[in-house]
């Protein structure tokens, strides 16, 4: 029978570390791989504007800093800027939270659309938001 088939504690000890090296090794690089990209301001709010859209709102009334709606349920919900974030605030029910970091919100009432723009970080970002009219009961 040859001598010395097995690992010595000595090689195992070394494999291990060379395995913990790499593993090691690459928790770190992984995060270094990702590319990071600066958000679009622009298309996140028309992402915005068109999700209000789908979900079917209907305007009840509006001044210039904020549009009150009526949902499918017929909740109250205002889009209004408060804290630097554009929420949709519900009557009682709490808020969701749209984007962030925004300065202004400027409505404009046009016929069958609005108007909207936005400030953040020095720019401004226009879209239009093509709501119904609440009918009055």
């Amino acid at each position: 029978m040859p001598a010395n088939r097995a690992f010595t504690l000595l090689e195992s000890l070394i494999a291990l570390s060379l395995a913990a090296l790499f593993m090691t090794t690459i928790q770190f690089l992984i995060p270094h791989l990702s590319q990071v990209t600066q958000p679009d301001y622009n298309t996140s709010f028309q992402t915005t504007l068109h999700q209000l859209e789908i979900q079917k709102y209907r305007v009840k009334d509006n001044d210039k800093h904020a549009i009150n709606m009526i949902s499918t349920d017929g909740k109250t919900m205002t889009l209004v800027v408060k804290n630097h974030k554009l929420q949709l605030i519900a009557s009682g029910s709490g808020q969701i939270i749209l984007m962030e970091n925004i300065n202004d919100l400027t409505v404009m009432a046009c016929g069958s659309h609005f108007k909207l723009s936005i400030k953040i970080n020095n720019q401004t970002i226009r879209g239009i938001l093509f709501l119904q009219k609440a009918v009055a009961p």
